[in-house]
C-alpha cells in the first residue's frame, strides 16, 4: 500500500507500507508510483530518468517480513 503524507504544506512523503499491519517498508519517489492510464495508450510517458512508463495497473499488495 502507498501512503502519502503532507505536513502543512512544508514536507511531503510517499512511503510503502505493509497491507496487513501498516508498518513502514520503504520510502518511495514519484517514479515508483507512476501509472500510464490505458486511455492514453498512444501517448508516451517518461519518468524523471527518461525511462518509458509501462505500468498500467495497480501495484501488487506488499507485506512486511512478519506478515508475509
Amino acid at each position: 500500500m502507498i501512503r502519502f503524507t503532507n505536513k502543512k504544506g512544508e514536507s511531503q512523503s510517499i512511503t510503502e507500507i505493509c497491507d496487513s499491519c501498516k508498518r513502514h517498508i520503504k520510502d518511495l519517489t514519484v517514479n515508483d508510483i507512476l501509472v500510464k492510464p490505458k486511455a492514453l495508450a498512444n501517448l508516451t510517458l517518461t519518468d524523471s530518468d527518461g525511462n518509458k512508463v509501462t505500468r498500467t495497473g495497480p501495484r501488487e499488495k506488499v507485506y512486511c517480513e512478519d506478515c508475509s
